[in-house]
């Protein structure tokens, strides 16, 4: 009768352990956490007008006050219209969404870049828009 019991609350605590973690990956991030214990920056390229794209490489960048990159650039591929960019932090100070020829070079046809400045922290995934053709970028407010 004592074994018994015994395994009743060995069977029972390990079918609420079961349950805890089944829940626990089903519902990972109930605080908008990305789960990655990095920044995330995504950029999302909208175009207002069909894209003319010159010869050379153009090139979506995260970049910081100075404009060194943050994060590795990526080569911008017309119909992929969202880039993801990492970065450990926390991290308070601006960072800035821009497109770009190879080398860093600026082009007349391709956005203002979208800047935000605050506080970035790990595990939050923040928004920036760049809109090709008409000049204008994102709305500079940091998430909260």
């Amino acid at each position: 009768m004592k074994t018994l019991k015994i395994f009743a609350l060995v069977s029972l605590a390990l079918i609420f352990i079961g349950v805890t973690a089944v829940y626990s990956k089903t519902n990972p991030n109930p605080n908008g956490d990305n789960g990655s214990g990095m920044i995330k920056y995504q950029v999302k390229v909208q175009p207002t007008n069909p894209l003319v794209l010159p010869s050379e490489q153009v090139y979506v960048v995260m970049t910081d006050e100075n404009g060194n990159p943050v994060a590795r650039p990526q080569l911008f591929i017309p119909g992929i219209w969202i880039y993801t960019f990492g970065e450990a932090g926390p991290v308070t100070g601006v960072r800035e969404a821009r497109m770009v020829l190879s080398g860093g070079r600026t082009f007349p046809e391709y956005p203002s870049p979208d800047i935000q400045k605050g506080t970035f922290y790990n595990g939050r995934v923040y928004q920036f828009n760049l809109y090709p053709a008409n000049g204008v970028a994102g709305n500079g407010n940091v998430e909260k």
